[in-house]
């Protein structure tokens, strides 16, 4: 059985992330996946989604754009921007394994277990290590209804060979939002089922803009209502109605651990994923756990999980040194029209005493957006008494770029009065951001 210096379990940013820190500082390492070397974001997630969306954000901006001189229609083909993706997204793994293996790291495909606090099998071949990181992500949370199994994924969205005439998602997060809007601007008829409260990380203000947009390009939001069971391509809902066509489960993700036999190792788990501390280290003081599937406070966005990969590969080679920073997590849910958010929501605001004030503009008469028809474009941002911006809130065409300039402001603790004194580009969305504040 050969000895590793660390296993890495998973193969996406925070595994990627802490090879390269460990390579460097002369370790021998494996890297273990299940799947298809390269992660979830690079293929089934964030980067091909995004490929989709511009076509669908093209769609929006024309649609937007024909009070104002654009004539003419515009139609996505699902084909040729399905060829698109695959080219990007099934060259990932060869990349990444060839680039791995030019480097020394040991590569292994199939279904890893641990059998004790520092070995795992995997397709009945044993390796140990002295340390370990997992880095194994989530999983789609499966549909649990009669027939459930036969609803696809977000993963397997990206394997239709062509778009069905209708579409019913089950969800209201980041991926049954940008699949809704991305499906109906390809063409389909969606319906987007809601059990809940849409979104419930973002402003309400902000949500309710994206809403009425959803319904006003002709997404069917039902709220309240539940799958109960999906016979063939039939979905009978719990009022008793029912509806036809594809079934998409975006009812959300879990930590990928179940068939890990994490009790072996010693290290413990709950719904929320792997119990790590301020360092990312388990309860097994030998292997730390990184990214999406650490129940750390950060958010699953791949730029954190790469960021938890460094840390922990860090801590790993020079003990607990390094706990993860406090840092405000900007995030966007790439809908026509985008939304993003940083920091702290009014809700979260009060809930923790924050004595604070909030601004909210309508930006549609702003001429960034007048020049481009958007009518949705909305800013509220929260100040601390003393000027500090608290949280940031966008709808809009320019949201996703605005977004990041206002998380910069955060992270260097500046005030309105700082940014007053900037100078940016005009005319751009970022000329506006003092009178945001």
């Amino acid at each position: 059985m050969k000895r590793y210096d660390v296993i890495i379990i998973g193969s996406g940013s925070a595994a990627s992330q802490a090879a390269n820190i460990l390579r460097d500082a002369g370790k021998e390492i494996a890297i273990v996946e299940n799947w298809t070397f390269g992660g979830t974001c690079p293929q089934r997630g964030c980067d091909p989604k995004k490929m989709l969306a511009e076509g669908a954000e093209l769609v929006a901006r024309v649609d937007q754009m024909k009070t104002l001189g654009v004539n003419g229609e515009i139609t996505l083909d699902w084909a040729t921007f399905k060829r698109r993706v695959d080219e990007y997204r099934f060259a990932v793994p060869t990349t990444k394994t060839h680039n791995w293996r030019e480097h020394g790291i040991d590569l292994f495909e199939g279904e890893p277990h641990f059998i004790d606090e520092d070995s795992i099998v995997i397709n009945g071949h044993e390796i140990s290590a002295h340390h370990f990181i997992i880095a194994t992500g989530l999983i789609p949370r499966p549909l649990d209804i009669p027939g459930g199994e036969h609803a696809i994924t977000s993963d397997d969205v990206f394997d239709l060979a062509s778009l069905p005439a209708h579409v019913s998602i089950v969800g209201a997060g980041y991926i049954a939002f940008e699949f809704a809007h991305i499906l109906r601007r390809f063409g389909c008829d969606v319906t987007l089922l809601v059990r809940s409260r849409a979104l419930k990380a973002f402003d309400r203000n902000v949500v309710k803009r994206l809403i009425d947009e959803t319904e006003r390009i002709g997404i069917d939001v039902r709220y309240g209502v539940e799958p109960s069971a999906l016979d063939g391509d039939v979905l009978t809902l719990s009022d008793d109605s029912t509806l036809h066509g594809l079934v998409l489960n975006a009812s959300g993700r879990i930590p990928s651990i179940e068939r890990l036999h994490l009790e072996a190792a010693g290290v413990r788990a709950d719904h929320d994923g792997i119990r790590v501390n301020a360092y990312l280290q388990t309860s097994n003081p030998n292997i730390y756990a990184a990214g999406d599937v650490s129940a750390s406070d950060n958010p699953p966005l791949t730029p954190f999980a790469g960021q938890e990969g460094r840390i922990a590969a860090l801590n790993l080679l020079r003990g607990n040194t390094r706990p993860f920073p406090e840092r405000p997590a900007p995030t966007v849910v790439f809908t026509s029209p985008p939304i993003a958010k940083v920091g702290l929501t009014v809700e979260e605001a009060k809930a923790n005493g924050i004595d604070f004030e909030f601004k909210d503009i309508d930006l549609s008469h702003f001429l960034t957006y007048e020049r481009i028809h958007d009518e949705t474009a909305f800013s509220r941002v929260l100040l601390s008494r003393d000027g500090h911006v608290l949280g940031a809130h966008l709808i809009g065409q320019h949201a996703p770029e605005l977004i990041n300039l206002f998380s910069f402001i955060i992270q260097n603790n500046m005030t309105h009065q700082h940014v007053k004194h900037l100078q940016f580009a005009y005319p751009t969305s970022a000329s506006d951001l003092s009178f945001l504040l």
